[in-house]
């Protein structure tokens, strides 16, 4: 049962080097996630923050000549920046310098030390000075003392009794199967828990920039032990309170198992209080942090663990892994400035699902703003309040003839059920790809039915009527559901359809309302402007030295050479995907027909594809293909084909599939 709450937080950033667009894209999930949980109607919490005890970070302050606090008192503002540049709402930045975290951390790892779960010894290893961390022996490189990154300590220690807790750990995953998500990562956890865990070291005495031991104040914390304990500092967890509920072993408010433990439980806490956390969210190089260690010290100390984990994966640049030293990394100020915030937030909510890795490029970025933004949304609400305008007196009009555009309402609420349990369920790019679907449902209403022939056939009125009342029902039903993920562009749609207030006061149960017959529309304006085709400073700019040939002027020859021919922007309207075949039947009384489930690096689909001349089902499973993504979906001997395959076919008629000459990976882009 919900007690009204949520919390989500980011990882807490490192502040060595400025936000790019994977930090961007952690925290604009985790923004969606804390708005539509508002819009449910819950109290949501997004804290975020910075991790500023590592060794880099005394490094770097030293060499710019100021201690580690001035040093990261003047990145920090590169992050607050960033969050309002691309409008996450109502958020918590804590800062693991902040003396209440300090007091945090000693208080809960004084209680662990106390139990015997922590003991004194001796670390020697290679350690990541940009990272944060010893690495494991299998990963030091060959002469690791030439990498200026890597530096070996040998230093007294304090670990962890992290193995103590594997038989706990391993119970607490396999009874929450969704614990972690996706399920790849979840088996990455549980093959590393029945590997065998060994003990963690937690203290470091080799810098003095970090919490001291409160039993040891020669050693500070390890930047990872204390880190995490910021999800607890920043959920408003009052640790002096719970500690008074402890009698002998355990506190009288947990239930066992420790994680079956909810906030209502916690009756000592204070009404802010959010903690255990609903969600964390994080890249998939930090699960092992937060899945194992984090639920382990929380174990240790007697507190409930966090509910859910969403491990999302890298964007690429071009295919390529960013890296500052490629030059490759994307600054969504730049991003931004091509397509708008809006526009930013859109393209890495739908291009990837969460869980997998996303492709970033200028082209994919400027293609999805025009086609899915401009072309399809916005010309859905410009199109009808203008028309309303011209036929309707701006106003809405009655519903008199309620069955003309059916399928629209249905689709509509089909929609609405669709999108609520996506979202809910984190699977952002689903919920969108349904969103769109109806979008595209009201463009092709407005083809259909033609209401700018009203002036001509007057006595269409009370049909167009209807056909507008049911198109702005939809629209407002789109601004309300996809506002998480487009805010500032809703609301602007919200103030063009004439709605009071704005969109962060909607409930979920403004979605069982209508807009009413005579309502006034105000007049339309462009939300999504058009955006210049050569991708603006995005693209590298030509060498001055490489000067252009002057256009020559078409002859009537080149005219007539060139019927037929299309420009490069219609080519670009056509998304082709690699999409792997997962599985292929035939179709009975349809000797040409094979029915094929195919994953397009976002969803399953179903294609009914005219190949089984020339494959066999089992032939095909495993192939990777060349898919017509955005087509629209048909019907073929009852059954739906969402897309078509590419394919060739020669002289004596033998049809080939169109395939990648080496292995890659579904959704990448043919282009």
């Amino acid at each position: 049962m919900s007690d009204g709450k949520f919390y989500v937080t980011t990882p807490i950033y490192y502040v060595n080097f400025k936000p790019h667009i994977g930090t961007s894209y952690t925290t604009i999930l985790t923004d969606v996630a804390a708005r539509f949980q508002r819009f449910r109607g819950e109290r949501a919490l997004l804290v975020t923050g910075s991790d500023e005890h590592s060794q880099n970070i005394a490094d770097l302050a030293e060499q710019a000549g100021k201690s580690p606090l001035e040093y990261c008192d003047e990145i920090i503002p590169k992050f607050t920046d960033c969050w309002k540049l691309v409008n996450i709402q109502d958020y918590r930045f804590q800062r693991t310098s902040d003396p209440k975290h300090h007091r945090m951390v000693q208080k809960f790892w004084q209680r662990i030390h106390d139990r015997g779960d922590v003991y004194r010894g001796e670390y020697s290893g290679w350690y990541h000075t940009s990272d944060n961390r010893y690495l494991d022996p299998d990963e030091v490189p060959e002469n690791p003392e030439s990498h200026p990154r890597l530096k070996h300590l040998t230093e007294e220690a304090y670990y962890f009794k992290l193995s103590a807790h594997q038989d706990w750990l391993l119970e607490l995953h396999e009874s929450n199967p969704e614990l972690v998500i996706p399920d790849v990562r979840r088996n990455e956890m549980l093959a590393r828990i029945r590997g065998g865990l060994q003990d963690s070291c937690i203290s470091r005495t080799s810098t003095d920039w970090g919490i001291p031991l409160p039993w040891d104040e020669k050693h500070v914390f390890y930047v990872w032990v204390e880190a995490l304990l910021t999800y607890l500092t920043g959920s408003g967890f009052d640790i002096d309170a719970f500690l008074a509920t402890i009698d002998g072993d355990r506190s009288c408010e947990v239930r066992e198992p420790l994680w079956t433990t909810e906030r209502s439980d916690l009756k000592s806490q204070p009404d802010d209080n959010f903690w255990p956390a609903d969600l964390h969210v994080m890249a998939k190089d930090i699960p092992w942090f937060h899945a194992i260690i984090w639920p382990a010290m929380l174990h240790s100390f007697g507190a409930p663990p966090p509910k859910k984990l969403l491990v999302h994966g890298y964007w690429q640049f071009d295919g390529e892994k960013m890296s500052k030293s490629l030059g490759n990394v994307v600054d969504p100020y730049d991003a931004s400035e091509l397509v708008g915030v809006d526009g930013l937030r859109y393209f890495l909510l739908r291009e990837a699902a969460a869980g997998r890795d996303g492709n970033f490029n200028y082209e994919a970025l400027v293609q999805r703003y025009k086609s899915d933004l401009a072309n399809d949304l916005g010309n859905l609400v410009h199109r009808t309040v203008s028309m309303l305008h011209q036929s309707f007196e701006a106003k809405v009009p009655p519903n008199e003839q309620p069955g003309v555009v059916s399928e629209l309402e249905n689709l509509r609420l089909e929609t609405i059920e669709k999108v609520l349990e996506d979202f809910q369920q984190l699977r952002y790019s689903e919920g969108l790809q349904a969103l769109w679907a109806l979008i595209r449902l009201g463009n092709q209403t407005i083809e259909q039915f033609r209401p700018w022939e009203l002036k001509k056939k007057p006595e269409r009125r009370a049909e167009i009527g209807s056909v507008f009342y049911g198109l702005l029902q939809a629209i407002r039903t789109i601004c309300l559901l996809t506002y998480p993920v487009i805010p500032g562009s809703c609301n602007r749609f919200w103030s063009i359809l004439g709605l009071d207030g704005t969109l962060e006061e909607q409930r979920e149960d403004a979605l069982r309302a209508e807009i009413p017959a005579g309502h006034a529309l105000q007049k339309s304006e462009v939300v999504f402007e058009r955006i210049d085709d050569k991708l603006k400073a995005a693209q590298k700019e030509e060498p001055k030295s490489a000067k252009k040939k002057p256009a020559a002027e078409p002859s009537a020859q080149s005219e007539e050479a060139g019927a037929g021919l299309i420009q490069i922007g219609d080519f670009g309207k056509v998304e082709l995907r690699i999409a792997e075949v997962l599985s292929a039947e035939k179709i009975e009384k349809a000797d040409r027909l094979l029915k094929l489930r195919i994953h397009d690096g976002e969803r399953e689909r179903q294609i009914v594809a005219g190949i089984a001349e020339h494959y066999a089902p089992d032939d095909l499973l495993g192939k990777k293909v060349v898919l017509v993504a955005n087509l629209k979906p048909a019907k073929l001997r009852g059954l739906i084909s969402e897309g078509m395959l590419l394919a060739g076919t020669d002289s004596e008629g033998k049809l080939s599939l169109v395939t990648p000459e080496r292995d890659i990976r579904p959704g990448a882009r043919v282009k």
